[in-house]
Formats: structure tokens, C-alpha cells, sequence
């Protein structure tokens, strides 16, 4: 398995969007981390404060990366389960065929990768009161 961690980033909060809050941006390489952490800056600084309850980025990686990382963030396999195999034959072929789906020219795969605003805890409090 190649180099993938668990990322989250501070982004500002889905509702008051004044405070920031700990939100997912899922399995990721340190270098599709850092893309994506300057797409959405990029994205935040073109929109000011018209936020969406999402942003979607791309994502690109190697053929293997690509693998690793469908199985992680779309199938929802643990490490120990692809670092053992443990992946059922239909979700292979389901992988292979997203990955020549997505395969660029250049001999990269690019995938559209959703990241969910959070709500800060101050307004999470809110909503539970």
C-alpha cells in the first residue's frame, strides 16, 4: 500500500462560517493532501462567503494510488484488509474499470473528491440545544 494517512483539515464552519471546525478530507497521500488543501483555498478565497455545504476538488494519483485509494475512501476497506488481500474480486474489476474510466492521457487518474463543510462546535451546541 502506498503512503496514505487519514487527513482532516480546519475549515470554516458550514453555518456561521466566522469560526473554523475540524473537518474530514479522508485518505489521502501527503502530496494529494497538499493539493487539495490549495484547491480549497483557492475556492474559498474566489467565493468570500458563499459557501456550499461542500467542495469538490480533484484528485490525482498514479494507477496504484488510485486503487489504494478508492479502496480506502469509496469502499471503506482498513489497510490490514488491502495490505492482506482481503478485497472481494468484484470490487477489483469495479476499481479497474473507475481507473481506466479516469485514466488522462498523461498516464494519470483523476477522480472528483467531495469534502462535506463542518459545523463548528459553538453552532453544533446550538443546533443540539
Amino acid at each position: 500500500m502506498t503512503n496514505f494517512q487519514f487527513y482532516t483539515y480546519e475549515l470554516p464552519c458550514f453555518n456561521c462560517h466566522v469560526h473554523q471546525a475540524k473537518t474530514d478530507l479522508g485518505w489521502l497521500t501527503p502530496s494529494m493532501k497538499a493539493d487539495i488543501v490549495d484547491q480549497i483555498d483557492v475556492m474559498l478565497k474566489q467565493r468570500n462567503s458563499d459557501y456550499k455545504p461542500y467542495f469538490t476538488v480533484q484528485v490525482i494519483c498514479t494507477a496504484d494510488e488510485a486503487k489504494d485509494y478508492l479502496l480506502l475512501n469509496y469502499y471503506n476497506y482498513s489497510e490490514p484488509e488491502i495490505n492482506h488481500g482481503k478485497i472481494k474480486s468484484t470490487v477489483i474489476a469495479d476499481i479497474d474499470d473507475q481507473i481506466s474510466e479516469h485514466m488522462t492521457a498523461e498516464g494519470v487518474v483523476v477522480f472528483n473528491h467531495e469534502i462535506e463543510l463542518q459545523n463548528c462546535d459553538d453552532c453544533f451546541q446550538e443546533s443540539d440545544a
